[in-house]
């Protein structure tokens, strides 16, 4: 008995030691390395949007418009775009999850005079690197707020990469989605003149979402463990009633645009088609 108190006692002793090891490597870790918006990107990631803000309108310029033939196989384009904020209607929700607790979230805004635009919140890939949720933790990437075209950002989802992506349109009054908008593109100003690291639990794509519904309505949105997972924008996204549903299997159900997508194909009108989802709910 003695012996295997003593045993306990070494292995206990053993996991503290690598506990207090991974922190201190962590804390080095955070000291000695600072995000940059310098460095080899891939070729999709190489150009940072930014916006000028006036009274009255928003000109984003670097807005993505990839023409994709396959995954790797496009020819990459941006464009800038001048959007009159009086004239926004709609906020949507995409959400596209590929895991139990692993999802892609965007927001996409509408305008009266037919414009629309996706903000994507991602990590800025370096020349062949590929995401890995262990080197999200580690400060292996910058983050980067990608806006772009619906036929860039949601289109390659849905009929390249044959992932079911879902759209929701979100319930917000006007002025709230005015604000929505424009504490999205100060955000994306402020990681021009400051980068910041991707956090896969901190940083992520959701909690980037709801910190801008909290500047909107001014109140905390809390996220706890369970709403850190992006697969979770749904439920955190019900919770403060900004779409309806009573879980997230119900509302997938009648929310998936992908089969819209894949009949469209290549077609000219691709974000009128996904919106007939919309129309059956």
């Amino acid at each position: 008995m003695k012996l295997f108190k003593k045993i306990l006692k070494i292995i206990g002793l053993v996991i503290l030691a690598i506990i207090l090891v991974s922190i201190i490597a962590y804390t080095i870790l955070v000291i000695c390395t600072s995000p940059s918006n310098n460095r080899n990107w891939a070729k999709d990631m190489g150009q940072l949007a930014s916006a000028e803000i006036s009274t009255t309108t928003i000109k984003i310029s670097n807005i993505r418009d990839i023409n994709y033939r396959g995954v790797l196989d496009y020819d990459l384009k941006y464009k800038n775009e001048t959007f009159d904020i009086s004239k926004i209607t709609k906020a949507y929700l995409f959400t596209d999850p590929f895991g139990k607790l692993s999802a892609h979230t965007m927001l996409g805004f509408e305008f009266s005079d037919g414009k629309r635009v996706v903000l994507s919140v991602e990590v800025r890939r370096e020349v062949g690197e590929w995401f890995s949720g262990i080197k999200g933790i580690l400060r292996q990437y910058e983050l980067i707020f990608v806006w772009a075209t619906e036929k860039d950002v949601v289109k390659l989802r849905t009929n390249h990469r044959g992932d079911n992506v879902y759209m929701y349109e979100m319930k917000m009054a006007k002025p709230n989605i005015e604000k929505l908008f424009v504490a999205a593109v100060m955000r994306t100003n402020k990681l021009v003149k400051k980068p910041e690291f991707y956090n896969t639990l901190t940083n992520n794509c959701t909690t980037n979402l709801a910190n801008l519904l909290q500047n909107v309505y001014n109140k905390p949105i809390v996220v706890d463990w369970k709403y850190l997972a992006p697969a979770y924008a749904e439920a955190l996204s019900m919770k403060y009633d900004l779409i309806d549903g009573p879980d997230i299997p119900t509302v997938r159900a009648t929310h998936n645009i992908s089969p819209l997508a894949k009949k469209c194909g290549d077609c000219d009108n691709y974000s009128e088609e996904i919106r007939k989802i919309l129309l059956t709910n």
